[in-house]
Parts: C-alpha cells; sequence; structure tokens
C-alpha cells in the first residue's frame, strides 16, 4: 500500500474503534503518524544500511516483534499510570501491518522465529487488477482514491466543523 492508503484507512478503522469501543479521545495526528511509522524505520535502515548488510524494505517495522514491542509499552503506560497516549502509536502500526497483510509474509511478520535474516516479500497483495465494467483500474490506484476520498471526508468535516485548531492542537476529529 501507498502512503495515503495507510493513512486514510487507518484513520478510518481507529475511528470505527473511538466509537464502537467507546475509547477516550485519541490523538489523531499520532495515529497519522504511525500509520507510516514502520515504513519510516524500514525504508530508513534501509538507506542507512544500504551497500554494508542486506536489508530489506520491509523488515523490523513490519515484525511482530515490533508491535509486541509497542504494545507492552503500551500497557505498561495504561497499568503504572493509566494512560493511553501510545495506544494511538499502537493502533497506527497495528493497522499498518493489517493493511500491509503481512501475514502472508511469514518470514518477516514472525521475525526472528524464521530466522535472523529477512526474506524478501514475494508478492504484493494489492497488485491486482479490478475491473469496473468496461474500465480496469490496478488494485493499488483505486485503494489510494478510495482513500483520499476518506481523506477529504475527514478533513472536510473538520473544516465545516472550524476545528482545524482543535485538531492542530490536540489531535480531536
Amino acid at each position: 500500500m501507498l502512503p495515503l492508503s495507510h493513512i486514510g484507512f487507518t484513520l478510518t478503522a481507529v475511528k470505527i474503534l473511538e466509537k464502537g469501543m467507546r475509547l477516550r479521545q485519541i490523538d489523531y495526528r499520532l495515529v497519522i503518524a504511525a500509520s507510516l511509522l514502520p515504513d519510516l524505520i524500514d525504508k530508513s535502515l534501509l538507506k542507512a544500511l544500504a551497500g554494508s548488510v542486506e536489508y530489506e524494505s520491509r523488515a523490523i517495522g513490519h515484525s511482530l516483534a515490533f508491535l509486541t514491542v509497542i504494545g507492552i509499552l503500551t500497557l505498561g503506560r495504561w497499568f503504572w499510570k493509566r494512560e493511553t497516549r501510545l495506544l494511538p502509536v499502537f493502533l497506527g502500526a497495528f493497522f499498518h501491518d493489517f493493511f500491509d497483510v503481512m501475514w502472508l509474509h511469514p518470514g518477516i511478520f514472525f521475525w526472528p522465529f524464521y530466522g535472523w535474516e529477512f526474506p524478501k516479500a514475494i508478492n504484493e497483495a494489492w497488485l491486482g487488477k479490478v475491473q469496473l465494467g468496461w474500465y480496469s483500474i490496478q488494485q493499488r490506484d483505486l485503494l489510494d482514491n478510495i482513500s483520499v476520498w476518506i481523506l477529504l471526508c475527514f478533513f472536510m468535516k473538520i473544516a465545516l466543523k472550524r476545528k482545524i485548531y482543535d485538531f492542530l492542537k490536540k489531535g480531536i476529529l
């Protein structure tokens, strides 16, 4: 998935969770940043380690081990201080892996249980084509277009309610 898709679909999923589970107010600025966190980590490491070590663009940031560390930190913060500040980070990273369908890449997702090296992701789950009558579109492009509409809806809602300042200052949607 591309960055816009990760942001749009993660915002939607977290908003549904927030309403359905009656979570406390979530900082959506953190959700947006965390929805890109696995790619930011892995792409940065790929650039930093280029040439010296063989490293894939999906690695540590896309692993269950990374999600577990964030989850433990989130739970620890909640148990000791009754704060949920790290929950948006965990949810953003979780939904990133979910929308990247990382379970289809067990060598990466379940690292280091399959070995210490990261295998190359063989297939991209979102590379198919969707046939809409006479019109054919790449599945990845369709998801990006849907995500743009989702983002427009979220930010039009903020703009029409004149809550842009609240979003920028507190992360409220």
